[in-house]
């Protein structure tokens, strides 16, 4: 009865660990849905785990009072009321390009994300343009011109 015991425990201690918290997404597809999710939750944390490129995670290589900052603005602007996701392509070096159209409020407009692939198979948003965005509306404070 022991054995059985200490050979439940090995087995429990060595079982696989499944990659749920890792950064980044197991799709391009998955890592926009993860960062439209973050936005919208507003939760800068989760924004943060799916940024970067093929060597990592952003945060990990800027300061956190930038990254802070950049977390913020990137939910400020990719927050929406609804989405519609596009079909990944291939753009070249591993990376993918997919475009998202976002609603928000009363403003609407189109955002190309550039997703990258880790050493880990996990990808990551490694480029896009919130100016795009911006100059639609998305983000205005009330009261600003």
């Amino acid at each position: 009865m022991k054995r059985i015991a200490a050979l439940l425990c090995v087995v429990i201690g060595c079982r696989t660990v499944p990659m749920a918290n890792a950064p980044g997404a197991t799709t391009p597809r998955a890592t926009v849905e993860a960062l439209l999710a973050a936005a919208n939750a507003q939760d800068l944390q989760a924004v943060s785990a799916v940024l970067g490129d093929e060597m990592g995670l952003l945060r990990d290589r800027e300061g956190r009072a930038e990254m802070e900052s950049r977390a913020f603005i990137i939910a400020c602007v990719l927050k929406n009321d609804s989405n519609r996701i596009g079909d990944a392509q291939p753009l070249g070096n591993g990376r993918m390009i997919l475009s998202a159209d976002l609603t928000q409020g009363k403003n609407s407009g189109t955002i190309r994300f550039e997703l990258a692939p880790t050493k880990n198979m996990r990808w990551l948003a490694a480029n896009f343009d919130l100016s795009v965005l911006q100059n639609k509306g998305f983000c205005e404070q009330p009261g600003r011109p």
